[in-house]
């Protein structure tokens, strides 16, 4: 199953999707979490501690391939996703992996 959680800023999207993946884990599913999010605060609604949250590596840019289709930029892993996750991915309670993307480092970069 893949799921998708977006709406406008503020609208509770990083509880939901925590909450949602902490459930779905509890319930023995496996569960690859992906904060794309600008401003990231998954990594503590999974329930990590702040400590554990700031040494979190993102993901390099360089694992990403963009690719301009009918005028749009399509986003994809450079690698299989299961090397992504086992180099990169982070444990969290509740049978939930997490995977941070990098931040744009400014306008236009992202």
């Amino acid at each position: 199953m893949k799921v998708a959680i977006s709406g406008k800023g503020g609208s509770g999207k990083t509880t939901v999707s925590g909450t949602f993946a902490r459930l779905v884990g509890r319930a023995g599913h496996p569960v690859l979490a992906i904060d794309a999010d600008p401003n990231p605060n998954l990594a503590l609604t999974l329930g990590l501690t702040r400590e554990t949250f700031e040494s979190i590596v993102p993901l390099p840019h360089g694992l990403m391939d963009h690719k301009r289709v009918n005028g749009e930029v399509v986003v994809s892993l450079s690698r299989p996703v299961e090397e992504v996750d086992a180099k990169f991915g982070i444990d969290c309670p509740d049978r939930v992996r997490l995977l941070l993307l990098g931040s744009p480092t400014g306008a236009g970069t992202g």
